[in-house]
């Protein structure tokens, strides 16, 4: 199975720790969606063909690395699993892949911490992927009319922390 990693599993030391014998099948990205952030990452689908998401395909085989990915990613209360198409950077070959999703009654916006964040920009740069998108998306979360009275996480240390 193919899984698409656009968060924290982008950081190739972190799955290897998490899921060893999981390997990189390459680079794609999810058109018509968008990165986001609820304190974790999170994808949204917008529609718009001219948004899209820079990710990091893995070949995931092995049964009890899925269940470690499975119980890192909160299943089935945090968040929740789909297929989608992605395209592959490498060949513009689309291939369906296993993505989780935030479970619908978690979604909204809130900065995610300077830890979490920094590991997420580490899997770009090892991927050599284009860091805009992942900025992008946390400026989006940090600005003031994104936070309501349910998420009033003070924005300020990942803004003086990343961007």
């Amino acid at each position: 199975m193919y899984y698409i990693s656009y968060g924290s599993n982008m950081n190739i030391e972190q799955m290897a720790y998490r899921c060893p014998k999981t390997k990189i099948y390459g680079n794609g990205k999810l058109k018509g969606w968008k990165l986001v952030f609820n304190y974790h990452a999170d994808i949204i689908e917008t529609g718009n063909e001219d948004d899209f998401v820079p990710v990091v395909v893995w070949k995931l085989d092995d049964k009890i690395d899925q269940m470690s990915l499975d119980r890192y990613e909160g299943y089935p209360s945090y968040y929740t699993k789909i297929l989608i198409p992605v395209i592959m950077d490498d060949t513009g070959k689309k291939i369906k892949a296993m993505v989780y999703v935030m479970a619908d009654r978690r979604k909204g916006v809130y900065p995610p911490s300077v830890g979490y964040f920094n590991g997420i920009r580490d899997g770009y740069i090892a991927n050599g992927i284009e860091l805009s998108p992942l900025y992008k998306a946390v400026r989006e979360c940090c600005k003031t009319e994104n936070i309501t009275e349910f998420n009033q996480y003070n924005p300020q240390p990942i803004m003086e922390g990343v961007i």
